[in-house]
Formats: structure tokens, C-alpha cells, sequence
């Protein structure tokens, strides 16, 4: 009777452990939000995810994969959460929740990468011509707006690459991202910028799951205001500190 007892618990157990997983999607080729370091994932989105779904009451299992996989994924069920440095597109809207953004009060650009010894100077320069992107990103939807022609990739390195062999006339990515490639990779160099004015980086969950992306946004919250969330910025993203402490002022005198 106490072996029946005692097995009975144990699958309790192990059931309440796997309920509380969250299984959580990225693609790690978008430094410093998520890359690869040997076999481990790292980056301000790994830290932070794991913060959040400590919030929240979960631990994270990650799932890493292509870009334009994530959202399928997600709704495939094989994630219960997408996290890449991923933007509210109203296109992304219609087939997923939101968490707010947590990247919301800080400026987003879009870093216009040449050849090294292009004649580009400017982003309109671009049109007609074969412009770099990730599969499924923003940054095609800036292409196309600018007239040019998306090539699309399975990551940004193999677009920079081409972009060193003048096989393309530009790339158009994030601006973190592009200073930490351009820091690494010769012969390429920043000529313009693209503004992004959609909503910033967000956390996503399957559509109609409204509970559970309240309970992310209300951990990013805490998180933003316990001082979590600023030691990650100063450890990634150094640069946006004093737009983050300053957004974080007008919040407190409104």
C-alpha cells in the first residue's frame, strides 16, 4: 500500500513539475537579444525570458529554430511562448497576443549596411536593387517600402557575407544587432538608417491566450521597476540606459 502511495506521488509530482514548464521559442542569429555562445543560448531575451517566466511561476524549456518558424510554431502548439526580439506588426497582431513591449520607450533603427566600397550613400539608392534580410523580419516590409528587392536568408550572417562579396546591394537589420556584426565582419559600412515606428520588442503567445499574456506583461512590469530589467540593459544594451532611466521619469510624473 505505501509502494501505491508513494508511486502515486511521484507521478503527481512529476506531472506538476511538467505543468509548469513554458516552453519558449527563439532564434538565436540576433545579437545581443539571442545568439550562441558554443552550444548555449545567451543574450538580453534568454536572461530576460527567464526572469519573466520566474515572474509568472514557470520554468523555461527553450526551443531554438528559424526565425519564420516561430509564429507557426507557436501556433502549432510545439511552443507555448516566442521570444526574438520580435515586433507588434499589425500583420503579426492578427495571429498572436502581445505582451507590451519590452522594448516599448526606446527608439527603433534599422541599420542600412553596404559594401565597403559601394557608391550607396543613402537608402533610397536601394530601390531596385537586392537588399539582405532574414526570412519572416520587419526589415522586409522596409525593404519593400524603399523600393528594393528583399533576398531573403535563413540568418543575418549569411546576408553580411553576401553583402562582402557584392552579391547584394545592401542589408537592413537592427541596429544592436548591426553594431555587433560590423564590430566582427570587414569590408561592410553603415550609410543610412530606417526608423521603425511599430511597437518594440514583445513576448508572444498563442492567440486567444489573453491570460497568459497579461501575466508576462504584468512581470515585465515588475521586472522594468524593481531594477531587473535596467541590469540587463546596462549588460546589453549599455547605450540605452539613459533613454530607458529617462522614459522611466516621465512614467513617474505623469
Amino acid at each position: 500500500m505505501k509502494k501505491l502511495i508513494l508511486l502515486f506521488m511521484i507521478v503527481i509530482s512529476s506531472f506538476a513539475f511538467g505543468a509548469k514548464k513554458l516552453y519558449v521559442g527563439t532564434n538565436a542569429e540576433f545579437k545581443p537579444y539571442e545568439y550562441l555562445e558554443g552550444n548555449e543560448l545567451v543574450g538580453f531575451d534568454i536572461e530576460f525570458m527567464e526572469a519573466v517566466a520566474k515572474e509568472m511561476g514557470y520554468e523555461v524549456h527553450w526551443v531554438n529554430m528559424g526565425f519564420d518558424g516561430l509564429l507557426p510554431a507557436l501556433q502549432m502548439k510545439k511552443v507555448d511562448a516566442v521570444i526574438a526580439g520580435m515586433g507588434q506588426t499589425p500583420e503579426r497582431k492578427k495571429a498572436v497576443e502581445f505582451s507590451i513591449p519590452y522594448m516599448s520607450d526606446l527608439k527603433g533603427e534599422h541599420y542600412v549596411i553596404v559594401n565597403e566600397n559601394s557608391p550607396i550613400t543613402k537608402k533610397e539608392q536601394l530601390t531596385g536593387q537586392k537588399v539582405g534580410v532574414q526570412i519572416g523580419t520587419v526589415q522586409e516590409e522596409f525593404t519593400l517600402a524603399i523600393g528594393g528587392i528583399p533576398q531573403l536568408y535563413n540568418a543575418w550572417t549569411g546576408a553580411l557575407m553576401d553583402l562582402q562579396q557584392n552579391k547584394i546591394a545592401g542589408v537592413i537589420i537592427a541596429d544592436v544587432s548591426a553594431k555587433a556584426y560590423l564590430k566582427n565582419m570587414t569590408g561592410l559600412k553603415k550609410v543610412d538608417v530606417v526608423i521603425d515606428n511599430q511597437p518594440g520588442a514583445s513576448i508572444a503567445f498563442r492567440k486567444g491566450e489573453v491570460e497568459l499574456a497579461k501575466s508576462a506583461t504584468d512581470a515585465i512590469l515588475k521586472l522594468q521597476n524593481n531594477g531587473v530589467y535596467l541590469e540587463l540593459l546596462k549588460k546589453y544594451f549599455p547605450e540605452k540606459v539613459e533613454e530607458f532611466l529617462a522614459s522611466q521619469k516621465t512614467k513617474e510624473t505623469k
